[in-house]
């Protein structure tokens, strides 16, 4: 399927886009397209404003310019993909919910599969931004059935979105299935899929208490997610590393952390992650009892999530809210921050925020004084599946809090000495086993207090004795994490300083490689330029383009051209400009000793002069300035000459070895485009005359016709006249007044024009003639209905009953049957004439050929009918023709000859496709600004296999010697010199329909 850019990499390194900044300020003409929208893709997160700036030219360039419709539609769904990105990144998920569905249903259309996997990423990150996590997860599978085997780093990034989704719905089994996917033989992750398997690693590791080992993962994600242009990513780690520098005691670290993703979100304008950013700060204040800032920080960044209120994010914010509050002693606050936070976490099925939420409403609930709603809240916690140990014994710790004050609270009996201690002891179950953790020393401390209460005195001590060295123990790991953060600093500035050096290696690399660089980029740009030079097949455009090129790479304050003339030995100016203004023009013989363009074309090499400013070795040309340095140089295609190319400087030495070297090189091209321009003109010149040799044929077999019809009514005339006027006037002299009148009103019946008639309708008249002649008892009624039926008449007068029954009635009505025969064949020689002149007519409005290039507002229905009158004896062969015109259409500004030559293309090729046998149906409508003609036909229809190639010059399906594959080559050419656009819809057997879309402005 064709698209509007080649396979995009989902993401790119820097210096890969730095490449494609080159390679669109390189770009001209078609090729701008797809380096505008590859461009825009990857600057999507690096650079929202740019991104859309760039779709903007983009679509400018898709709506501008006349494309395949594949093309034209890949285009535009990619580009609304790219807007639907930024959208989820600037939080308004409406216009991203709708582009994203557009563009997947634009791509579903096309069976483009790497778009759908695209589309699918950008559905599962709205997903996960309204809270919804089993959608996420089938867009994630949708994306990997998308990619697979097509894409690895595609499929790879979808796989580990599952994961990474998992992570927070069901840790355990998360773990479960990065374990497995390792010990099964982990993948070769293509480079830029590296951020996203460290992010994984980093969460399992931080979920485990390695708060160390995640940070070093994650710091790794980090640096790969910035050159990869994963913006987004890149600051939720930020946030992560800042999360783990919090869990190791290091508020500076963490604090430094959370404000490089803060700053990161604000310079990329991605306001999806400024939110938690501001959330994860607000939670450092909190943990250094900073309340006010805490809460300040945590309502802006809530404001900034409003509209992912169903997310992850926007409940942990409230969570954290409910804590702060409940710190500060705002108790009703808290408990609503914390019911919020609870619905919340039961949509998003996390059920880690659940059991937060739940204990965090038990504490409030008690220190507001409601112990029953309290040990309710407590229950539901425990109730939770799927946590984590820390999160079962604190909501243990929480039942026990409350049952330490309010036993009665607890309905079911139970073995330890109280109610309380049941719940200390399961939670110290639940911790001893889970192998290496640490039991928490206040868990251990209420469980001494307990004892205490219930008198047991030497379990008391006991216990009191394990909290002693469970906070010893604490200090020391505390102390260990210290350790852990400094090392962890240490590493990331060693690896900071190691990529700096690496950096300035880079640097000198650079700098050797520049010189070269900037030669291949040259080379680079000259072959673009080439295509745009060559690409052109007019004289007129090729000259305009080098006029373009010359000015741009070059000092040129004058360029001119001289082409050589058919006699080869005259140079003349074709185009001549200096500072703006058109020069005359100029001829000189290419034997003249005067001047260097002769001496340029004689030697057939280039000449650079630098002008004395004395003006002693100066030449000066009327009607030019003075220049300083002029250089010339052939056009030369082989060893044939086509001309002299010049440009001038007012600026002395301005042509040194690079200039002369680009200029040659320009030279190279305009000749191969020039002879290629004249190839194509005496190839479109020979399609032409096989187009006249067609219509002539045409215009022949159409004009035979009635001009055998003018020779046969002559004949006709001549031979009925001669017997008619010897007979009439003795016949006249023996009828009476009445028979006169009589015989005159038959006459007038006879000479009307008559419709043919087939040999069973003249049957049927005369049977009905001779019925309505008998019953009027009028004898031999038989061989006078025959007579009367020649005449052309189909019923009889009762007025023309005495006239028949007149004893002289054989003579009057052969005297009738020789006048009306004169009238009729009279007025068939004028029908053919008029026929003939409408044929004349027609052909000589085809031939017209306005050379003057200026559009004229043409009417279209006219011109279609003007060529349908030339094939007007083919289409009476056996062809049936609908027309199917729209009323008042208005005159299209255009080459009225040379559409002529399209319609006469299109319909000869339709005649053809019948073999003049069917249907052709012409259409001409409008559509918004611009007229759309149709042909079909009921023809053979084009294979799919071929159906690509039939504009390719040279290409036809007809047999040898009866194409030359120019026609619709030609018909392609002409179309789009129109600004317009052709399609083809046709099917094997049913019949193939060409429409010419020309823009009316």
């Amino acid at each position: 399927m064709a698209s509007a850019v080649p396979m995009l990499e989902f993401f790119a390194a820097d210096g890969a886009v730095a490449q494609m900044e080159a390679t669109l300020q390189a770009a001209s003409g078609a090729e701008r397209l797809p380096a505008l929208i590859e461009l825009a893709w990857h600057l999507r997160e690096r650079d929202s404003s740019r991104a859309l700036g760039l779709c903007g030219d983009a679509e400018q360039v898709l709506d501008g310019g006349v494309w395949p419709d594949a093309v034209l539609r890949s285009g535009h769904a990619r580009l609304r993909l790219i807007r639907g990105c930024i959208s989820v990144q600037q939080t308004e998920m409406d216009d991203a919910v709708r582009s994203a569905q557009q563009a997947l249903a634009e791509f579903e259309a096309l069976d483009d599969e790497i778009g759908r996997a695209d589309a699918h990423f950008l559905r599962a990150l709205i997903a996960r931004g309204q809270g919804d996590g089993p959608r996420s997860d089938a867009e994630h599978q949708a994306m990997a059935a998308a990619a697979a085997g097509l894409d690895p780093l595609r499929l790879e990034l979808a796989e580990l979105g599952l994961i990474y989704e998992l992570i927070f719905q069901d840790v355990v089994a998360a773990k479960k299935s990065w374990a497995h996917r390792r010990l099964v033989g982990a993948p070769d992750y293509p480079p830029l899929a590296i951020t996203a398997t460290k992010n994984i690693e980093g969460l399992l590791a931080g979920m485990s208490g390695d708060a160390g080992q995640a940070i070093l993962k994650f710091i790794e994600a980090h640096e790969h997610a910035l050159v990869s242009g994963q913006m987004v990513r890149a600051a939720g780690i930020a946030g992560n590393i800042s999360v783990g520098f919090k869990e190791l005691n290091d508020f500076e670290a963490a604090l430094e952390w959370s404000q490089r993703g803060l700053s990161l979100t604000r310079r990329c304008g991605l306001r999806v992650a400024i939110g938690p950013a501001l959330i994860n700060t607000g939670e450092i204040f909190q943990r250094l009892k900073r309340y006010d800032v805490a809460r300040e920080l945590l309502q802006e960044g809530m404001q900034m999530l409003a509209s992912q209120a169903e997310s992850r994010n926007y409940a942990m914010a409230l969570r954290n809210l409910g804590e702060l509050e409940l710190a500060c002693g705002q108790f009703d606050l808290a408990l609503e921050a914390l019911r919020r936070a609870e619905q919340k976490a039961i949509a998003l099925d996390a059920p880690d925020l659940l059991c937060q939420a739940r204990v965090g409403q038990a504490r409030a609930l008690l220190a507001a004084g409601d112990p029953a709603q309290a040990i309710s809240a407590a229950m539901l916690a425990l109730d939770g599946r799927r946590v984590g140990t820390t999160l079962r014994i604190a909501a243990m710790q929480a039942v026990a809090e409350i049952l330490s004050t309010h036993p009665q609270l607890l309905k079911q009996a139970v073995t330890a000495l109280s109610p309380a201690l049941h719940y200390l002891h399961l939670a110290l179950d639940v911790a001893a086993q889970v192998e290496g953790y640490t039991v928490p020393a206040d868990l251990l401390s209420s469980l001494a207090s307990e004892y205490a209460k219930a008198g047991d005195h030497a379990r008391a001590y006991d216990f009191s004795l394990q909290a002693a060295e469970a906070r010893e123990k604490t200090h020391s790991q505390d102390a260990s994490k210290r350790a852990i953060a400094l090392q962890v600093q240490h590493q990331t500035e060693r690896a900071q300083a190691e990529g700096e050096k690496q950096r300035l290696l880079a640097l000198a690399h650079a700098d050797r490689a520049a010189t070269l660089e900037q030669a291949n980029f040259t080379l680079e740009q000259l072959g673009a330029i080439g295509r745009d030079i060559t690409g052109n097949l007019e004289a007129t455009a090729i000259i305009a383009a080098l006029d373009s090129h010359v000015h741009a790479l070059l000092d040129a304050f004058a360029f001119v051209v001289f082409r050589l003339e058919i006699d080869g030995q005259t140079l003349r100016t074709v185009f001549g400009v200096e500072d703006g203004v058109t020069l005359p023009q100029r001829v000189t013989r290419l034997d003249s000793s005067e001047g260097r363009v002769p001496l340029c074309a004689r030697e057939r090499r280039e000449i650079v002069v630098n002008v004395d400013p004395s003006g002693a070795d100066g030449m000066f040309v009327a009607g030019t300035a003075a220049t300083q340095s002029l250089m010339y140089a052939p056009l030369m295609v082989g060893e044939r000459l086509l001309g002299v190319m010049t440009i001038q400087s007012q600026r002395p030495q301005a042509y040194g070895e690079r200039e002369v070297a680009i200029f040659r090189t320009l030279c190279a091209y305009g000749a191969i485009a020039l002879a290629n321009a004249e190839a194509q003109a005496q190839l479109i010149q020979s399609e032409k005359m096989a187009s006249l040799g067609q219509l002539v044929a045409n215009v022949a077999h159409e004009i035979n016709t009635p001009i055998g019809a003018i020779k046969s009514s002559g004949a006709t005339i001549v031979e009925s006249l001669s017997d008619t006027l010897a007979g009439l006037p003795p016949l006249l002299q023996m009828l009476d007044a009445p028979s006169q009148a009589l015989f005159g009103d038959l006459i007038e019946q006879a000479s009307r024009a008559s419709p043919l008639l087939s040999s069973r309708e003249e049957r049927a008249v005369v049977k009905g003639l001779t019925a309505a002649l008998e019953q009027a008892g009028l004898a031999d009624a038989r061989a006078l209905a025959a007579m009367l039926g020649q005449m052309g008449l189909t019923t009889v007068p009762a007025a023309l009953l005495p006239l028949l029954r007149h004893p002289l009635r054989e003579r009057i009505l052969q005297a009738v049957q020789g006048v009306s025969t004169v009238v009729r064949s009279a007025s068939n020689i004028n029908t053919a004439v008029e026929r003939v002149a409408k044929i004349v007519f027609a052909l000589k409005s085809f031939s017209r050929v306005d050379n003057s290039g200026e559009l004229r507002p043409t009417d279209l229905v006219e011109s279609i009918e003007t060529v349908l009158t030339i094939y007007q004896h083919q289409l009476q062969q056996g062809c049936g023709l609908i027309r199917r015109y729209e009323p008042d259409l208005p005159l299209l500004p255009c080459l009225p000859d040379e559409l002529n030559q399209v319609w006469t293309n299109l319909i000869h090729n339709a005649l053809q496709a019948m073999q003049h046998r069917g249907v052709l149906t012409i259409s001409i409508g409008r559509e918004a600004e611009a007229l759309v003609v149709s042909v079909g036909d009921t023809g053979c229809g084009i294979p799919e296999a071929i159906r690509s190639r039939i504009f390719e010059p040279f290409f036809t399906t007809k047999p040898a010697g009866e194409g030359s594959g120019l026609g619709l080559d030609i018909v392609k050419k002409i179309v789009e010199k129109h600004r317009g656009r052709i399609e083809v819809q046709s099917e094997v057997g049913v019949g193939t329909r060409f429409s010419v879309i020309l823009p009316l402005a």
